[in-house]
């Protein structure tokens, strides 16, 4: 009884069953009905697959049981699924929240709201200082200055830097430096 839009891998057996007409987004591939084999029961059904493409050309396939939706709100909805996704990723990679303190229903939540907090207010913080660094970078800040004045903060965080980097440098081969010079091998040429 649940609705769901779920990506499916392109070796995905499905059966298409009929195709719908798509007139309406030029990034829609596809819109078809399709049947899919449960894999426990051997079971037929009956689902909706979208495909479509994004703006660098990679194609989605995403399946469906929402028929009252367009194509185009369907693929809109994994879109937006998608950023979901990567907020969180986010959040646990920068805020630490792969780990819970207590498993309590509340306890759970009070961090969600406070890691939600955090990003929200270095976003804030990115927005009203016009500061051309990520969200990243300004989190680093923060907790870097965290016991300072706000005045120190903003000098470092809008602080151009003192020097171009050079990239990473080559570093030689270990060891003793070659005695004589590595002969090279020589080559035949052969006119035709």
């Amino acid at each position: 009884g649940l609705q769901f839009v779920a990506r499916v891998k392109g070796n995905s057996k499905l059966t298409i069953l009929s195709k719908r007409d798509n007139t309406e987004d030029s990034n829609i591939v596809l819109d078809a009905e399709v049947q899919v084999k449960k894999p426990k029961t051997d079971e037929m059904v009956s689902l909706r697959l979208v495909e479509f493409l994004d703006e660098e050309a990679n194609k989605y396939r995403v399946v469906t049981n929402r028929r009252d939706l367009t194509a185009s709100e369907i693929a809109e909805i994994y879109r937006q699924r998608w950023k979901i996704e990567l907020f969180f990723k986010w959040i646990k990679q920068h805020l630490k929240l792969v780990r819970f303190y207590s498993h309590t229903k509340e306890a759970v939540w009070n961090q969600l709201w406070l890691a939600m907090i955090a990003y929200g207010l270095c976003e804030l913080v990115r927005i009203q200082t016009g500061s051309k660094k990520s969200t990243w970078e300004i989190l680093k800040f923060l907790r870097q200055y965290w016991y300072d004045t706000w005045d120190n903060f903003m000098g470092a965080l809008l602080r151009e830097p003192s020097r171009k980097s050079k990239g990473r440098r080559k570093k030689g081969k270990p060891g003793r430096p070659r005695k004589y010079p590595k002969k090279l091998k020589t080559v035949q040429i052969v006119h035709r």
